[in-house]
């Protein structure tokens, strides 16, 4: 093995003072790692079987290589580094379209320049993003009169959590004045809609209180659920039973959300279509066609707003009526009743439903052979208010990435293929920058892109959890077996779930990779280290809780930046894309039989042409592989050998894609993933939804399209295995 200590030079791993961040020896069957971090000593050992063997895509020469590089990549994140971009990116609040938002732009793009990046710009989209004007919620009147204050209070060492930060407010709801009775709906499902029917009670034409969480669930759904029920208005608050109080301690003693904090969010119905309401399907350009808002799909049509535990508790006490069921109370100290009649509350909402410039940030290292290829790496960097994980921490990492690979470019250590980076803008609106960025350039991406690796909120925590389409379960298990956990000192993939479960390969929606993987077929993963998070979108998620509970010493911010790096290194540098359709056929088939279970006994047979595409599918799948087996260990391939390989690998994502879409949501147009209204997946969506719909025609016809998509798959890699 190679001498580490000459590839840990002080250029290499100096911090920003310039000082030395690593010294490194080799000690027989370790490596031990001294790292020098706030002038603590923090010794790490790294196992040999990390740093050297085969890599999945790589001949054994390139692995060699690719091992050096690598190990020279690894030790050129910061925790200094990456505390100083954090700190900087949270100091003032900056959702999207600000003027703060757009400063974070150019600081961003005027770094990526520094660290050394090409063709770094500023794409500017103009987008439906509506800010709130008013927002009151109040009940009775006179001596008895009530306003909820909206307001989230100070706590002490946080100087952030002081700072008048506007009102809180759900994009994209709709503007009006209700006054109206009030019904407890528990968590606002339609299962919690149709209990409150069987007892006599409805909510149309009422103000429904509903639950965040219990279990999770997208707040656009729920605002949707009461719109179909006949509701005038929804009140959504955050109880202390599911992200507060009742989880522990609460900050600043703990990491869970004091009663008063706000989620605020977006409640745009983003799992019938994504990005900016108005230009659905094609990019928000200056200039660009727009359609009505009364057409717009993703529009609620009823008032919205969010309520923290302390003013909805004021609404929950004056109501009467039948006590809630036992899974509907929650952590305040009062019986929670469901209420219906007695109970009158006035919300008036207004939105200025303006149309407002976002600023998407790319920069780009050029690939050396195949430049027309790309790797995506990407995170949003709007924010509801600081944004101290989500997004700040994804973005710390993102920066660090960049600069990191900056660095190496700059001493002439380029990848084969290109890697771009992205910073998105207004995801928490609706998924927009990256929606209308992938709308834009839909053609060379449909064609070129590789891979997209997202982050959005890296660190709240320790546990590793990363999202992926089933081809690339191998790329993710192999670079976590490579990069260290700071905590226990092991490679991440020994301390996550381990083996086959370190992948989930259940994608729905909520982050910027949708439209990589439903709109255009391109591959995905999206990563995170979580942990206990109650401050979601609100004032307290700060610099300051980052530091005391998210990820004291920004160890975790580094490994991500680590762990992306080594992924899209990898499918930057292979030989043979490191893309493994194998499980993607088991996948295929787990999920054909979770479907089965939801037919009518009568029709136990009908997904017979599935299953034995799957089958097909999983053939070609091995017949591809043993083809790149024999090509890896030959060490010596002919360029255009490898080339029809490569350009199969990416077409066989795409051959999942139906070109007129989904039914009722043409938007999405992979066969195999799409979001549930509450942003859960939805497997095999046109025959799931089909069945849900009880049509057996439409049935029919969704099962014979899979069927044929996996058929296409299947024919590109068979015809380029041979």
């Amino acid at each position: 093995m190679q001498e580490l200590t000459q590839l840990a030079t002080t250029e290499d791993t100096g911090d920003a003072e310039g000082k030395p961040l690593f010294r490194i020896r080799k000690t027989g069957l370790f490596l031990c790692v001294l790292c020098v971090l706030c002038g603590a000593a923090v010794v790490t050992v790294v196992s040999q079987s990390s740093t050297t063997g085969a890599i999945y895509g790589f001949t054994a020469r390139a692995a060699s290589a690719q091992r050096v590089l690598e190990r020279r990549f690894l030790a050129l994140p910061s925790p200094n580094r990456a505390r100083e971009a954090h700190a900087f990116l949270t100091a003032e609040p900056h959702v999207a379209g600000s003027p703060r938002d757009r400063a974070l732009a150019e600081w961003t793009r005027d770094r990526w320049r520094e660290y050394g990046l090409q063709e770094v710009d500023i794409t500017e989209h103009e987008v439906l993003l509506p800010y709130a004007t008013e927002v009151t919620v109040e009940m009775g009147e006179g001596a008895t009169a009530w306003r909820a204050s909206l307001k989230e209070e100070p706590v002490a060492g946080d100087p952030s959590t002081a700072v008048d930060v506007g009102l809180p407010y759900h994009a994209y709801s709709a503007s009006g004045d209700v006054t109206a009775p009030v019904v407890y709906a528990g968590s606002g499902s339609p299962a919690d809609y149709d209990w409150l029917a069987a007892r006599g009670i409805t909510v149309s034409g009422k103000i429904a209180l509903v639950r965040y969480s219990v279990p999770y669930s997208y707040r656009g759904y729920k605002v949707l659920t009461a719109q179909q029920r006949g509701a005038a208005g929804i009140l959504i608050y955050s109880d202390p039973a599911d992200d507060g109080s009742g989880k522990g301690r609460t900050y600043p003693r703990g990491p869970w959300g004091p009663d008063s904090h706000i989620q605020r969010g977006a409640i745009a119905y983003t799992f019938t279509v994504p990005g900016d309401p108005l230009t659905p399907g094609w990019p928000s350009l200056p200039g660009a066609r727009r359609i009505a808002a009364r057409d717009a799909a993703s529009l609620p049509r009823i008032v919205s707003a969010p309520l923290s535990a302390k003013d909805a508790r004021v609404i929950l006490e004056a109501l009467q009526g039948m006590q809630a069921p036992a899974e509907w109370q929650g952590g305040l100290p009062l019986t929670y009743r469901v209420g219906g009649g007695e109970t009158i509350v006035h919300m008036r909402v207004r939105m200025d439903d303006a149309v407002r410039p976002i600023w998407t940030v790319t920069g780009k290292i050029a690939g050396t052979a195949h430049p027309d290829d790309l790797v995506i790496v990407g995170n949003h960097r709007d924010a509801w208010v600081f944004g101290g994980v989500d997004p700040a921490s994804g973005s710390a990492s993102l920066m660090e990435l960049a600069r990191s690979l900056g660095a190496l470019a700059r001493r002439g250590v380029r990848p084969k293929r290109t890697i771009v980076f992205a910073s998105w803008d207004a995801e928490e609106f609706a998924l927009t920058s990256s929606t209308e960025w992938g709308e834009q350039h839909e053609r060379e991406l449909s064609s070129r892109a590789v891979a997209y690796l997202n982050v959005d909120s890296s660190t709240s925590g320790t546990s590793f959890n990363a999202a992926a389409v089933p081809s690339l379960n191998r790329l993710v298990t192999e670079a976590a077996a490579a990069v260290i956990d700071p905590d226990t000192g092991k490679p991440i993939a020994f301390t996550a779930r381990g083996g086959a479960d370190l992948v989930n390969n259940r994608i729905g929606t909520g982050s910027d990779y949708t439209v990589f993987l439903n709109f255009l077929g391109v591959p995905i993963v999206d990563m995170s280290f979580s942990g206990p998070y109650g401050v979601y979108h609100s004032v307290y998620d700060t610099h300051a809780w980052v530091k005391m509970f998210g990820d004291p010493g920004f160890r975790y911010h580094v490994a991500m930046a680590r762990l992306w790096g080594v992924m899209a290194l990898r499918l930057a540098n292979a030989d043979v894309l490191p893309i493994d359709y194998r499980p993607y056929a088991a996948r295929v088939r787990e999920f054909a039989a979770e479907l089965q279970t939801s037919l009518p006994s009568g029709a136990r047979v009908a997904l017979q042409p599935v299953r034995e595409a799957a089958d097909r599918f999983a053939d070609a799948a091995d017949t591809i592989n043993a083809r790149i087996d024999a090509i890896l260990a030959a060490d010596s391939v002919p360029p255009e050998t490898l080339t029809r390989i490569n350009t199969a690998l990416m077409a066989a994502e795409r051959a999942m894609l139906a070109s007129d879409g989904l039914p009722g949501r043409p938007w999405y147009r992979h066969l195999i993933y799409a979001p549930k209204p509450t942003y859960a997946p939805e497997l095999l969506p046109g025959v799931a939804e089909a069945i849900v719909a009880d049509d057996p025609d439409r049935t029919a016809d969704e099962i014979a399209r899979l069927a044929a998509a996996l058929d296409r798959a299947a024919a590109i890699l068979r015809s380029s295995g041979q």
